[in-house]
């Protein structure tokens, strides 16, 4: 983290008051403006889809941003969080939103997967809230070690973690600051059927390739894999492989909780789902 950085950290907030009205007209202008910027978002994507092959589509974004116009504008948190996660824009996007409406300054830690975009996306963001006086509110870094994210932990008063179920774990050792978890696009696959193998080794390739989680399970039967997958609360997406009916109605019917995908792409969606995390 840089000099400027660490001294955006060490300063408040601007303390803005939020209506619904305003708050139309910023997502309005943001809109404008990634638009405007659409070229260079695109530009700093071309690296990550050699390497990620993760594609990031303009109207996605702009779909986000217009799932917060009627969100309620919550002006007396001013908490501080630091929202951990592997780098996935659309998150980046959603988190930005969301510390919009709650008022809440927010440190953003991401590994180098997409950073490119992820630091046009937020100066993006940055330019527009300026423009209605509101700065300080996002920082953004890719210090993705245990050891940077403790030496911060002063300045917050909690640790989101979204997908990385590895760092979450160690940076419960700590006591001294909360630390909450979320999954995005963490999955587990289960196959009766050894026809499968190559399509299950391709999935588990790509989710690698896109920093998604992925466990494969190995259970014999269709009852203990659903068993398992449903005591997992790391998990939100459950897949499938089957060409036995009786298997594939009792996988849609009792797996609990989490996206189901029964010989279908997980991947088709462009967005996992969405919590309330700054909440």
């Amino acid at each position: 983290m840089d000099k400027n950085q660490l001294e955006s950290l060490q300063e408040e907030a601007s303390r803005y008051a939020l209506t619904s009205n305003l708050l139309k007209e910023i997502l309005f202008e943001l809109k404008k403006k990634i638009v405007a910027k659409k070229d260079l978002i695109i530009s700093a994507n071309k690296e990550d889809i050699r390497i990620n092959k993760k594609q990031i589509k303009i109207k996605e974004l702009l779909k986000i941003i217009d799932s917060y116009e009627e969100s309620e504008c919550v002006m007396n948190s001013d908490e501080r969080k630091i929202v951990v996660y592997k780098g996935d824009p659309y998150i980046t996007m959603h988190i930005c939103m969301q510390a919009l409406t709650l008022r809440n300054k927010i440190l953003i830690v991401q590994n180098n997967f997409m950073y490119g975009v992820n630091e046009v996306l937020i100066r993006i963001i940055e330019s527009v809230f300026s423009d209605y006086n509101i700065t300080n509110l996002i920082t953004h870094c890719n210090d993705y070690t245990t050891k940077d994210i403790f030496s911060f932990k002063k300045m917050f008063d909690e640790i989101i973690v979204i997908g990385d179920t590895a760092m979450y774990q160690q940076l419960l050792d700590d006591e001294e600051i909360n630390v909450k978890f979320y999954p995005y696009n963490n999955i587990c696959i289960f196959s009766d059927n050894k026809e499968f193998d190559k399509l299950q080794e391709a999935i588990y390739i790509y989710a690698n390739e896109n920093q998604y989680e992925m466990e494969v399970l190995y259970d014999e039967n269709i009852e203990s894999a659903i068993e398992e997958i449903n005591a997992n609360d790391f998990v939100d997406i459950a897949i499938l492989l089957t060409k036995n009916d009786t298997n594939k109605e009792f996988f849609e019917q009792l797996i609990d909780n989490k996206q189901v995908f029964v010989n279908d792409n997980p991947f088709k969606q462009e967005v996992g789902k969405i919590y309330n995390y700054l909440m």
